[in-house]
């Protein structure tokens, strides 16, 4: 039997170091009659094994530490969440209600200027209302689980075009063959509404707004793409479009929360699919996401 181990000694200088070393009893050899030992110094190869371990150790606490951190936060993002949708809706019905009072009752009495003065009231309030909901959507993205199923592209844009050209019927959308993708049905319906709504708004000026939809299918991915004829964007700022609160265009121009493609770079990101979007000023511009191909979708 040969017997094999690593071993630690101290030197006679007083540092330790490590032997692997194997050895063999044969002393009932009487053409040997010793124990036969080989050894190679393994020092440094241990003093690594054991920085290692502490960097590991190390690694695994502040793991467990950020992990607490990003918990800690989940937390007060769901209480943020619970005071946006009660304590800051309360106000805000509160002006929706006198100003609608006002409207009903004493706009007969007012002069022009105070009949502007109390839409800039009801302007400002709807849009406040409509930054809470975007933002109480974008907050609970990062908690909802995906759950996937096939789903008809196709008949899932329809809907959403039917829907969203309500409010620009002169509009002209032509929707190509669109390729099937594994997803979640209700988060991948979002990014479309978003989508096709910019694509709608920021075109909506030219005389004849015209969007396009349509896909391309790859061997790792299927490429969505979204084109519009409308104003366009500098090119130097694409970087900016997928953050939250990140806006090319003015308020008074194009009206806007400044949430909408940040839930799509999170709704994406989730489904471990890529967003770009690609223009020039003037030349309308083009939103682009993908999704990987799934091998049931083969």
């Amino acid at each position: 039997t040969i017997y094999v181990g690593d071993f630690r000694f101290k030197h006679k200088k007083g540092h330790y170091f490590w032997l692997a070393a194997s050895f063999k009893n044969f002393l009932n050899d009487r053409s040997v009659g010793a124990i036969v030992l080989n050894a190679i110094d393994i020092t440094v190869k241990k003093e690594a094994e054991i920085v290692l371990e502490r960097i590991n150790a190390d690694l695994e606490s502040k793991v467990k530490e950020r992990t607490e951190q990003l918990d800690k936060v989940n937390k007060e993002l769901e209480a943020f969440s619970y005071s946006v949708s009660h304590d800051l809706r309360t106000p805000l019905r509160a002006i929706n209600g006198y100003a609608k009072m006002l409207e009903e009752d004493y706009t007969s009495v007012f002069d022009e200027n105070g009949k502007r003065l109390l839409k800039t009231v009801q302007y400002n309030a709807h849009q406040m209302g409509k930054l809470i909901d975007d933002l109480l959507a974008f907050s609970r993205l990062g908690k909802n689980e995906l759950h996937k199923t096939v789903v008809n592209m196709y008949d899932l844009v329809t809907k959403v075009v039917d829907e969203v050209c309500v409010l620009y019927p002169n509009a002209a959308v032509q929707i190509h063959s669109l390729q099937n993708a594994l997803g979640d049905a209700n988060l991948l319906k979002q990014v479309w509404v978003n989508y096709i709504s910019n694509a709608l708004k920021y075109s909506s000026k030219n005389k004849q707004p015209q969007v396009e939809l349509s896909s391309t299918a790859g061997e790792q991915e299927i490429i969505y793409t979204v084109h519009d004829n409308g104003i366009g964007f500098d090119p130097a700022y694409a970087n900016k479009l997928f953050k939250v609160f990140q806006r090319l265009h003015s308020q008074e121009d194009f009206e806007g929360t400044g949430v909408g493609l940040a839930m799509v770079e999170k709704i994406i990101t989730k489904h471990g699919g890529r967003f770009w979007a690609e223009s020039n000023l003037g030349k309308g511009a083009t939103f682009n996401f993908s999704l990987p191909v799934d091998k049931i979708m083969k």
